[in-house]
């Protein structure tokens, strides 16, 4: 059985929030000759929350802007005191919430290493020995007995992150900070969770990079409104999405993608016609279209001018934005879409290529010849995607990425 590392009971909180607020002068004098007081009404950002964190593990937190999570994290860092509720930590708990949060601007860096490091009750031999470390992946320096105010923005947020994770404590507690500094010290940055989780270390990340949380984490947990919808697999973060984006997948029960209409497009040269278009040759199961089946993208085109060379360009996005790939109709040995004339262009994406996830699909179509854009219309086509086979058996093998290729593994013994 899993260790438990953090129990979290039952957990809610209200804050109140005050009406009449005042916020001029002349709203001050206004209130001496007023007879009524603010009011105050309560807002509960928190309602029976539990949950588990195993020992081991990188549960994410994901949600909506207040859902809830960061709330979670300052009660669980003791910066707030849940209302009610239990909370059990089996272990040293670290946060990283407010990057900085325990720096004092007057003290040199090298001071507020051993002042953030005594916050979290470290001895100061611990920080002694720690302390080459962090400065060396902080990049700060010679900069580290420099006062911190001098800091830029980020040796300020390199040197926070470095200081919470070289200490050797057992749960990490992360909001919103992975994607610290410039993009080297991003890296370093998942590089250093990634050794957190490799040396058996458990963390909770909140985030809304759900690329972050589906490569990072082994489970995750979806808030809304101050609760705890459910929680499990990575997969978890489609459904999240489908939620969080009604207006970009905005799917009815049984219907698996969205084919926009593009006269709607204010993007559209009229040196070009466009007439059918969709998809076709896919499969649907019980959730969505089929990962293991491939489809075609078509669309036809016509040229009104003759010196028009038309590139057909497909652009599929993950639901987070993420570029996934690009198709185009500008091959060698491929019919050029060039003169005069009604054309059907087809894209005939194969099986076990997507991933159990959310799509959209980016129209383009440029002019080569005169370097323009004819036609431009964003989610083209939204498509949900799923698994055939979904038994909790076949969970087991989910495998993380916005894409899941069947690629052929070939194992040879070479020697007993």
């Amino acid at each position: 059985m899993n260790e438990v590392m953090l129990e979290v009971k039952n957990v809610s909180k209200s804050f109140r929030l005050r009406e009449n607020r005042i916020d001029s002068f002349k709203g001050s004098i206004a209130k001496l000759f007023s007879t009524a007081g603010a009011k105050e009404e309560g807002f509960q950002a928190l309602k029976d929350v539990s949950f588990n964190l195993y020992k081991g593990e990188a549960l994410g937190i994901i949600g909506k802007n207040g859902a809830g999570k960061s709330t979670l994290l300052r009660i669980l860092s003791g910066i707030n005191v849940p209302d009610e509720g239990e909370i059990n930590f089996y272990g040293k708990a670290v946060s990283i919430l407010d990057i900085g949060a325990g720096f004092h601007p007057e003290l040199t860096g090298r001071e507020n290493v051993y002042l953030s490091a005594s916050l979290y009750k470290f001895t100061r031999q611990k920080t002694d020995e720690k302390f080459d470390e962090i400065v060396a992946f902080s990049g700060i320096g010679k900069f580290i007995d420099e006062p911190v105010k001098n800091y830029s923005s980020g040796m300020y947020l390199r040197l926070a992150f470095s200081i919470i994770t070289c200490l050797d404590a057992d749960i990490y507690l992360i909001d919103e900070v992975v994607n610290v500094g410039d993009a080297n010290f991003q890296m370093k940055c998942k590089d250093r969770i990634e050794e957190l989780m490799a040396a058996g270390k458990t963390l909770l990340i909140a985030s809304h990079n759900m690329n972050e949380i589906s490569v990072l984490c082994s489970r995750v947990l979806l808030m809304e409104q101050g609760k705890v919808l459910e929680v499990g697999t990575p997969d978890i973060i489609q459904k999240y999405m489908t939620l969080a984006l009604p207006q970009f997948f905005g799917f009815k029960e049984g219907q698996f993608f969205n084919i926009r209409n593009l006269s709607e497009s204010p993007f559209w040269q009229k040196k070009i016609t466009i007439g059918d278009y969709g998809i076709k040759n896919y499969k649907v199961n019980a959730e969505g279209l089929s990962t293991s089946h491939g489809f075609t993208v078509f669309l036809e085109v016509g040229i009104l001018e003759s010196d028009v060379d038309a590139e057909i360009r497909l652009k599929f996005y993950d639901a987070t934005g993420a570029l996934i790939f690009t198709c185009t109709s500008h091959q060698k040995n491929i019919q050029g879409v060039n003169a005069i004339g009604k054309y059907l262009v087809e894209f005939n994406l194969p099986g076990n290529l997507f991933n159990a996830r959310l799509y959209s699909v980016e129209l383009r179509i440029g002019d080569s010849k005169n370097l323009a854009i004819l036609f431009k219309a964003d989610k083209f086509i939204t498509i949900k995607m799923a698994d055939d086979v979904i038994e909790e058996a076949e969970r087991e093998t989910y495998m993380h990425g916005l894409m899941k290729p069947m690629i052929q593994a070939v194992v040879t013994l070479l020697a007993r």
